[in-house]
């Protein structure tokens, strides 16, 4: 017998009009471009209150199915890869919090940036690099502050996903870093944050010169070690082989 503890909870209103009007869109009912009924007739259709309809509709825009404007009608809009990226945090944030969950995220890493690396120490152009060189100086200038070494560190990875003109590959570089940012640890002696963030500008040196010389392998090598080397002394994990 089948023994319940606790009631199911019951969906919100709000929740059950957005899945149908997420539906429509998804099934092609609602196309890009079309704009959706006014709030006051969607009230009238689903028969709830304008709160319903309004959290149904931002719900829809967090998804990017939708574009809310001041003074206009809501339209259907096509998700953008950062509205993609973001509807995977939550998910995200369930696996690091797992006991495995950050080694995860390492080889997750590593994977994305090896290729980003390689691709770029294959088909960087002249004012790819020079926009790297620059990040790279900026990351140089900052290391003895902390809070900008990680914003100028964050840069310097971003200008490297950004070579191959995908904005895919930003989206998920993004998250990532907002992601492991979560979870990264606070320094307690602002000596070894200082030591650290040399550590990490040495690194990003050997990787901006091994792009710079046409060098994938040397790349490659010097972000995999360079990965490890945050993993182990930032966040407390030992490297992933």
């Amino acid at each position: 017998m089948l023994i319940i503890k606790q009631p199911v909870a019951r969906k919100k209103l709000s929740q059950s009009i957005e899945e149908e009007l997420e539906r429509m869109i998804r099934q092609g009912e609602l196309q890009e471009g079309d704009a959706l009924p006014s709030e006051r007739e969607l009230m009238q259709a689903f028969s709830v209150g304008r709160p319903s309809v309004r959290d149904a509709l931002a719900g829809l825009a967090r998804k990017g199915l939708v574009k809310i404007s001041s003074g206009e009608r809501t339209r259907v809009t096509r998700p953008s890869p950062e509205n993609i990226i973001s509807e995977l945090s939550v998910m995200s944030k369930d696996f690091l919090n797992q006991p495995d969950g950050l080694r995860y995220f390492e080889q997750l890493r590593k994977f994305f940036e090896s290729s980003l690396v390689r691709y770029a120490a294959q088909h960087a152009t002249e004012d790819d690099v020079a926009e790297l060189r620059l990040a790279l100086e900026l990351n140089r200038a900052a290391i003895p502050n902390p809070q900008q070494f990680k914003k100028t560190d964050a840069n310097f990875h971003r200008v490297i996903a950004g070579i191959p003109k995908n904005p895919i590959f930003l989206a998920v570089h993004q998250a990532l870093v907002d992601w492991l940012i979560e979870v990264r640890k606070p320094s307690t002696e602002s000596t070894d944050v200082v030591l650290l963030n040399q550590k990490s500008f040495d690194a990003h040196a050997t990787i901006f010169k091994c792009i710079e010389n046409r060098d994938p392998d040397g790349a490659d090598a010097a972000l995999s070690k360079h990965i490890n080397y945050v993993f182990e002394h930032i966040y407390d994990t030992p490297p992933v082989p």
